[in-house]
């Protein structure tokens, strides 16, 4: 049971997830409030998808920087879990509607079920590319990162991973959007049936800005 649930959370976390090349403007922060399903699949044996809520605060730093504090929870007694993320953007490139960002990200995980304690950290990289549609904006983002997974009684596990996502941010008014988001990332760290993994995340958040 407590290999499954590592396998299920290498694909859950924060990773600095729905993303966007836009900046908050200075002065202001970006709330983000999201629900989501990720996890990790076997190639050719399934998925074991796991939901969650996610809460975000964005700050802007000036026109083209970005700081970021993340969260996730499942309280469900079955299994209980929960992250807290770190993550910075700059914005790097910008040419009429297309625009280019790039972040990085630190996060901690803990997972609890049946009295037995899992705990993970993460870092993360991320280039992100965008397209201006009107006041929405198409994204698409590479990432590459590495989990360390620990357990008592249990060998530490590596988890390095890199993938892409796809999102829209449908901007609704001025400080309201939308933004629905999926990704999906590759790790060569066999799991409990197959020599490789694929990580999985697809979700959407509400962004509210103040």
């Amino acid at each position: 049971m407590r290999w499954l649930v590592l396998v299920v959370l290498a694909g859950c976390g924060s990773y600095s997830t729905y993303r966007t090349t836009r900046i908050v403007p200075p002065g202001k922060t970006e709330w983000l409030f999201g629900a989501q399903a990720a996890g990790a699949a076997a190639p050719g044996a399934g998925a074991a998808p796991l939901p969650e809520f996610a809460v975000a605060a964005r700050r802007g730093i000036g026109d083209r920087y970005e700081v970021q504090a993340n969260g996730t929870i499942l309280p469900v007694r079955a299994l209980e879990t929960g992250s807290i993320e770190l993550a910075g953007k700059a914005r790097l490139v910008e040419h009429g509607r297309w625009s280019l960002a790039a972040g990085a990200a630190a996060g901690y995980r803990i997972a609890q079920s049946g009295g037995a304690y899992v705990e993970g950290v993460h870092v993360a990289v991320l280039v992100i590319g965008a397209v201006e549609l009107g006041r929405h904006q198409l994204v698409f983002s590479l990432d590459a990162g590495y989990q360390r997974w620990y357990s008592s009684g249990a060998r530490p596990v590596s988890i390095p991973f890199a993938g892409e996502s796809l999102g829209f941010l449908w901007q609704i008014g001025k400080r309201w959007a939308l933004l629905p988001e999926v990704g999906v990332a590759n790790t060569p760290t066999p799991n409990f049936m197959t020599q490789d993994s694929r990580l999985f995340h697809a979700g959407i958040a509400a962004l509210w800005t103040r």
